[in-house]
Parts: C-alpha cells; structure tokens; sequence
C-alpha cells in the first residue's frame, strides 16, 4: 500500500508545483482537485487537449491519479457530468465527493441516495466510480448511515470515500479503528490526515498534520490494509490554500516521514 496525496494542500498555486512537490516528498498518486475555490487544478470544459496536458505532466512525475476531487459540485448535475467526462478521459477510476444532505432526516437520506443512484448511472457509462465521503453535518455522516448508505445504492458503480477524523467528529464519539472493519468492503478510496480534539471544524492545519493530533494511525493503518483492492491511501489537509509554499511543504512532508513506514508493506 502506498501513499498518495491530495492537490487540495496546493490549492492557491498551480498544478506544475503542487505535482513536482507531492512527488519530491515522496507521494506516489494524487487526487486531483476540481473544487472551485479551494483547488481548482482540474478546469472542467477545457477540452481534450488540456486532459492530454494534464495526463502527461501526471506521467512526467510519476503520480497516478487515484480520483477526482469534486467536493461541492454534487448538486450542479451538469457540472458534475462533465466531471465525470474528465475522469473518462483522463483514466481516473474514481471521483470523490460528499453526499450532501442533513443529517438524521430520511427524507433528506432518500433524495441522496436517489441523487448518487442517478449519478451512478451515468459514471458507469464512462467507466468511472463514484466514491462517497462520509462527512460531519451530512445526510451520510458516521458507520451506520455509511452502512445503510451502501445498501441502497449501486455496489458496482458506488463506494466509500472513508476519512476517519470524520468519523471521530461524530455526535456519537466513534472510534474510527473500532468500526471501520464495518464498512471494509464497501471503501473504494481513502483519505488520511490526523485530528485535534471532537469539535465539528476540522481545526488548523498544524493538528491535521499526522502524528500532531488524537488519532490512532498506527490502529487505523492496519484496518485500512485489510481493505480489499485499495492501493493508495491519500493524504487531505484543509486549511492550507493561502499559506505559502515553504510553509505548505513542511506539512506535506512531516505527514509522508510519519505514515509511509505504517502502511509500507
């Protein structure tokens, strides 16, 4: 299992750097974001050509792109189909987004679930999956609702995008490396970062950074190998779109030296 890393630590410079310097740190994928005002690295509509840009400096660097980060488009369908002609194009298996939603309303549950059934439907014509995060405040949020989740929508086509201080954030206090083994089979990809305290915003930066904050990565490095088919395990940190690169590096780096020898085989 090998460690890749999300663009979003990058998202106010551009994508030239943000892969030369995940792949110096020694990264081996990314997720490559296309969330406008966050990370903008993926310019949705720009044609064959810039996919073709895009595929090739991937290439020159060594970096597999593990998924397209969409977080926010969900609800702008047409935006999001043109996502998914992205990943199609650029040979991305996956994009990741949240579900949306409240929490503990099924009727909101229900329009989400009809929601990503749709999407799903149109993922499986350009051979893409789509990867749901469950995420604090959404209609899908901790493991029981992740797990019903998984039971009412396409298996084939839809899968886990699980990230553990999300399930530590949750009302009901989880203790991610306890009931994740819950959810094994249905995690297609997986975010990792570290977190300081209970408290529903996710804190600043120098918490996420691994080994900094209250979770137990060494526990939670073993769950994830037993996941079936997963090759990569992404590092997301927030909160670093306006730092500049020498105090974005650090952060990026820090996390590799900490958990490239938990998930080394």
């Amino acid at each position: 299992m090998e460690l890749g890393c999300s663009t979003i630590l990058y998202g106010g410079h551009d994508l030239k750097l943000a892969l030369r310097k995940i792949r110096a740190a020694g990264y081996r994928a990314i997720e490559l974001c296309a969330i406008p005002g966050m990370a903008p690295h993926l310019r949705i509509g720009g044609g064959d050509a810039c996919y073709r840009e895009i595929k090739a400096m991937t290439d020159d660097h060594g970096l597999e792109i593990e998924s397209i980060g969409a977080s926010g488009n969900l609800n702008d369908r047409d935006r999001f189909l043109r996502i998914l002609d992205a990943a199609s194009a650029l040979g991305a298996p996956a994009v990741t987004t949240g579900p949306g939603g409240k929490p503990d309303d099924d009727a909101s549950f229900r329009s989400v679930v009809e929601t990503i059934n749709s999407l799903a439907e149109e993922a499986a014509r350009r051979n893409v999956k789509l990867s749901i995060k469950p995420h604090v405040n959404n209609a899908v949020y901790n493991t029981e609702t992740a797990h019903r989740f998984m039971q009412e929508v396409n298996r084939t086509r839809v899968g886990l995008n699980y990230d553990p201080t999300h399930i530590w954030r949750t009302p009901q206090q989880e203790v991610p490396e306890e009931t994740v083994g819950k959810l094994l089979d249905d995690i297609l990809t997986a975010r990792i970062r570290d977190v300081k305290g209970r408290q529903l915003a996710i804190g600043p930066v120098e918490g996420q950074i691994a080994g900094n904050g209250d979770l137990n990565l060494p526990a939670l490095a073993e769950q994830f190998k037993k996941i079936p088919n997963l090759r990569y395990v992404v590092l997301e940190i927030v909160g670093t779109r306006d730092m500049a690169v020498e105090e974005i590096d650090p952060v990026v780096q820090k996390s590799f030296d900490y958990l490239n020898p938990l998930f080394a085989e």
